[in-house]
């Protein structure tokens, strides 16, 4: 289904703590169809508070956010138990991104 815009669109409980590694190395995004018009941006936020400076984004005919613009991760230390939701910004304008995955890439701490 195309994905649509708000707050919160999914969320879980980080089953232990987790060091991200920074930059693109840490975090990536995958869709099945890619958004058109405009670049799908996404917000990953730890305990109600964004861990980027900088969102991660697919781009306008992308299915990948790599090779894009890198994410900047303000914050690679995710705790035990901490709610992670995700909220999606921007779906693209004239067709909306499907199928999103996004990808934590790190160590267990």
């Amino acid at each position: 289904t195309a994905l649509t815009t708000g707050s919160a669109k999914v969320s879980w409980r980080m089953p232990y703590a987790f060091t991200l590694k920074a930059g693109v190395n840490g975090l990536t995004a995958s869709c099945n169809q890619a958004p058109t018009g405009a670049i799908l941006t996404m917000d990953i936020n730890e305990s109600g508070s964004t861990i980027l400076s900088t969102k991660l984004t697919i781009a306008i005919d992308s299915t990948t956010s790599v090779g894009g613009t890198a994410p900047v991760i303000s914050d690679v230390n995710l705790a035990y138990n901490a709610l992670m939701t995700v909220d999606i910004d921007q779906i693209g304008s004239s067709n909306a991104g499907t199928g999103l995955k996004i990808t934590l890439i790190g160590v267990r701490a």
